[in-house]
């Protein structure tokens, strides 16, 4: 199995892991981690919400959501 080269922990917000995600490509924004081409790795990553909308058939999460925190890369 590749290499993972960002992990995330899904019991945390993007914002609160230990490399904080983002919501932009921006140059003031650190590299997390870097590859070579033909390199085969991994990435973890959460939902575009950050885990606003839960597995429990709820529409309410989606009538709910945060759109101003959306889009976590």
């Amino acid at each position: 199995m590749p290499e993972v080269v960002f992990s995330v922990d899904q019991s945390k917000s993007m914002r609160d892991q230990a490399v904080p995600g983002h919501n932009r490509w921006h140059p003031d924004i650190p590299v997390a981690a870097m590859v070579r081409p033909g390199d085969e790795f991994r990435i973890e990553c959460r939902e575009w919400t950050d885990a606003q909308l839960g597995n429990n058939d709820s529409a309410n999460d989606v009538r709910d959501v945060d759109l101003t925190h959306a889009h976590m890369l």
